[in-house]
């Protein structure tokens, strides 16, 4: 479920993000799956539980945000779906993976609740496109990671998708670095988990990275 708006799938099971957002797109049209990603991050967190979170003596959060924060940084790739105004994005690699982006500014009110709490945000960018680890997290799951190793299929399919990372996390620095708030962030983190079950999958002969140094 995915509250207020969603409450069940039927008999679908439930998937990572990318999956879920097209399943949304493709059967209830793109404005209602706005609605309903939209309402679920409205409510998810508010300025309430930042109040009780510093009233129990925490003193910073993190904030986890999706690679369609900026998403416009992949318009090399293709201007028009990467279009700075763009509500609905694919994965680059993935056609069966869509994402709503995230509003920048709406992340920049959540950091100024936070700092009315006296509390600082760590941000960190939760997962990569095409995805970097095999995990309900990772924006793609159950499908196979392919960050590591494969190109993007958008443009001329000449682009390693670990070079798309790059762009994202340019993209993310730049924006933090620009930020009025910059005092009240805490740090920033580029992945959760890099390459989460890469041993155990290459031992079962399904390996999604080159080798672990490629991680580290």
């Amino acid at each position: 479920c995915l509250p207020p708006l969603l409450w069940s799938l039927d008999d679908t099971p439930w998937q990572s993000e990318g999956l879920l957002t097209k399943q949304l797109v493709d059967t209830q049209g793109q404005a209602k799956a706005l609605d309903i990603i939209y309402a679920h991050r409205k409510a998810y967190i508010a300025e309430e539980d930042f109040r009780k979170i510093s009233s129990l003596g925490i003193r910073s959060v993190r904030l986890p945000l999706p690679w369609s924060t900026f998403a416009d940084a992949l318009s090399a790739l293709d201007a028009e779906a990467y279009r700075q105004d763009a509500k609905v994005v694919p994965d680059p690699f993935y056609d069966q993976a869509w994402y709503v982006t995230v509003d920048r500014d709406m992340v920049q009110k959540v950091v100024q609740q936070a700092a009315r709490h006296n509390l600082k945000v760590v941000l960190e960018l939760h997962y990569m496109p095409g995805g970097a680890n095999d995990g309900t997290y990772n924006g793609i799951w159950p499908l196979p990671p392919k960050f590591w190793t494969s190109n993007a299929t958008r443009g001329a399919g000449d682009v390693k998708l670990t070079q798309v990372g790059l762009w994202v996390a340019h993209a993310f620095v730049k924006w933090v670095e620009g930020l009025d708030e910059l005092g009240s962030i805490e740090g920033i983190t580029l992945l959760n988990e890099p390459g989460h079950m890469a041993s155990i999958d290459k031992a079962n002969g399904r390996p999604f990275t080159f080798s672990e140094k490629q991680i580290l």
